[in-house]
């Protein structure tokens, strides 16, 4: 799977990190693409164990001996963290080290036939894009997000499931957009933007800005005694 489509042709990747996010995305591309993770990388202080899901996880010091970048890949699925600095730190430290990247879109998607997707992108199922999308490079997308005609992702942002995009939205590079959210028809959300889950965006953001909405409070009232309230008995 490269930038310009999805590819059949099965490659050996090396996946950056060994925590939850590489084993996700090992049985992402393993039960739905022809290509197989052969190893993991992480920073030495993080080397636990040296073995993961049958693949060995070595220091990122010995990552080009171990994996070299003319045989093997590299993905990045690592999450938000640190407004989704940290996965694009590792990101470009494997860039520099030589390594060429797949992206991974879920096969039941169509965005490759409607726009383009970036390097290093991290796109589960159901995803409803319109024509003329454009995703940037190092973008996760959780499960089910609508993305309308001629919006565009930037790079390294994070979209938990079921966030809406309506059509020509320009999403700022770094954006983290929670599941259930609402971007407008036609606002420029600014880079590193904060909105929060159930949020609705009307009008432009600003760079590094937070949008976020209360959550619904409990009422006081055991769950027994308020069904007795109510009309109808559930």
């Amino acid at each position: 799977m490269s930038a310009a489509g999805r590819s059949d042709t099965p490659r050996q990747i090396v996946i950056f990190g060994a925590g939850q996010a590489a084993v996700t995305a090992t049985r992402y591309f393993h039960a739905d693409t022809a290509h197989r993770v052969v190893g993991y990388a992480v920073d030495a202080e993080f080397l636990e164990a040296r073995d993961l899901l049958g693949s060995p996880v070595v220091a990122v010091e010995e990552v080009l001996q171990r994996f070299p970048p003319d045989q093997v890949f590299a993905f990045v699925p690592m999450g938000a963290a640190r407004m989704n600095q940290v996965r694009t730190e590792k990101y470009a430290l494997m860039k520099s080290l030589g390594y060429r990247f797949l992206s991974y879109v879920h096969s039941s998607n169509d965005v490759y036939n409607k726009g383009s997707v970036g390097e290093n992108c991290f796109i589960l199922e159901r995803q409803t894009t319109n024509y003329d999308c454009a995703i940037g490079d190092n973008v996760v997308m959780w499960s089910g997000c609508h993305i309308g005609d001629g919006s565009r992702i930037g790079d390294n942002c994070f979209f938990g499931s079921h966030v809406v995009v309506n059509g020509f939205v320009d999403v700022g590079a770094g954006s983290y957009l929670s599941s259930n959210c609402t971007l407008a028809h036609g606002i420029k959300l600014g880079a590193r933007s904060f909105i929060g889950a159930n949020a609705l965006i009307a009008s432009d953001t600003a760079e590094g800005a937070v949008h976020v909405v209360e959550p619904t409070p409990a009422m006081g009232i055991d769950s027994k005694r308020f069904v007795k309230l109510l009309r109808h008995d559930i």
